[in-house]
């Protein structure tokens, strides 16, 4: 089972595969800052989301997870971590 923070390290590598993929600079780097200002937009985060769900084997939004509420790459680690059993959820998981 993968801990907290290799699920962390794994959402960063592949946002910033992706994000270099799409011809920018930005890179995952901060757990805090938010995904648009990294350069996420729909379509980038849709792809993410898809390479995740298929290297983690799990979506985390079909338990009530609210795709919106992903503005971090720390929130995206949270939903996925608690997907995988890796951390109890929170009272705000499931809200």
């Amino acid at each position: 089972m993968l801990t907290p923070t290799e699920i962390r390290e794994l959402i960063e590598r592949e946002a910033r595969a992706l994000l270099l993929d799409a011809d920018n600079d930005a890179a995952a780097a901060d757990d805090s800052e938010d995904l648009t200002e990294l350069g996420f937009n729909s379509l980038t985060l849709a792809q993410l989301l898809i390479e995740l769900e298929m290297q983690l084997g799990v979506d985390p939004f079909e338990d009530g997870v609210s795709i919106t509420d992903m503005r971090t790459i720390g929130d995206l680690a949270q939903a996925y971590t608690v997907a995988l059993g890796a951390e109890p959820a929170t009272a705000s998981a499931g809200a």
